[in-house]
């Protein structure tokens, strides 16, 4: 049996760290929320409670965590998740209020399709036992199967419908939006009442759990610092080549390594200024030959 790869296994610099909980979902008067509140058979105000907990999040590296809920990539669950839900939105639709059933998904084996939409940049994948990461670069290949830690699919299926565009939507998922909006064209009597719940704060990031850590070592990273050869404590500094710009008079004779017979020669020197001018003074002035006509 292979190892599924959890959510933290996805990283866009190639660096993985210890994983960071992002909530899925930050506000508590979301309309899909509540409509998801109703549709799944849940009690009033579980929904906000559900923020809270361990079924809103998802524990992502850092880099990837603070993109993953643009309109570029998205976790999707699978058919059979997908299906669970558009069943009981359309049964709940014909009952009552009070007569509502709910969502019945195996949160211990959630597993998700990673969808990209429109993302132009390279994606890591490291694995989950071996820690080999693997750069993948678009056009992007099929990627494994994710299976979240403690997130709720229903949850995270709520919040893909937002986050990718129709065109880039598997079917089921486009059927789930269809299904969510007969609630609001067509809802049934005494669905909708507002509620009066209490304000409350938004969830924030969380650290992630002693288990939600990955079990592999933190030294299975691409990008290494470059390191440079240590020099030993006694070992002489490095001879640096002279340039032209240093004051520092040249040396008279060239190195040791010439031919003892070749004779060394001066450098030469330019004459000062004043021997250039007495120089001048003493040159007989041209004579002009006059032309005869």
């Amino acid at each position: 049996m292979t190892t599924p790869y959890t959510e933290d296994c996805i990283s866009l610099t190639g660096v993985f760290g210890e994983p960071v909980g992002f909530p899925i979902h930050t506000n508590p008067l979301d309309a899909r929320l509540r409509l998801h509140e109703l549709a799944s058979g849940m009690r009033p105000g579980e929904m906000i409670k559900s923020l809270y907990g361990p079924g809103n999040y998802l524990y992502l590296q850092r880099d990837f965590g603070t993109k993953i809920f643009l309109r570029e990539y998205a976790f999707v669950p699978v058919d059979r998740t997908l299906q669970a839900m558009i069943d009981i939105y359309q049964n709940n639709q014909q009952c009552l209020y009070e007569d509502r059933a709910r969502v019945k998904v195996n949160s211990d084996t959630v597993e998700c399709t990673f969808v990209i939409s429109s993302a132009s940049q390279p994606l890591f994948l490291r694995h989950p036992i071996t820690g080999i990461i693997t750069k993948h670069e678009p056009p992007y290949p099929a990627f494994p199967i994710i299976r979240l830690r403690t997130a709720d699919p229903a949850m995270v299926g709520a919040k893909a419908c937002s986050q990718l565009i129709s065109l880039k939507r598997p079917k089921l998922l486009r059927e789930l939006e269809l299904v969510q909006g007969n609630f609001f064209y067509d809802p049934p009597m005494g669905w909708f009442e507002p509620p009066n719940f209490p304000a409350v704060p938004k969830p924030t990031l969380i650290a992630a759990p002693s288990w939600a850590k990955p079990s592999i070592q933190s030294s299975c990273v691409v990008a290494r610092p470059v390191m440079t050869a240590s020099r030993p404590v006694n070992a002489p500094l490095p001879r640096l080549r002279k340039r032209q710009s240093d004051t520092e008079p040249l040396e008279d004779c060239p190195p040791a390594s010439r031919s003892r017979r070749t004779p060394c020669s001066p450098i030469r020197q330019n004459p000062p200024r004043v021997a250039k001018t007495k120089g001048r003074e003493n040159r007989a002035a041209p004579t002009r030959r006059r032309r005869i006509t």
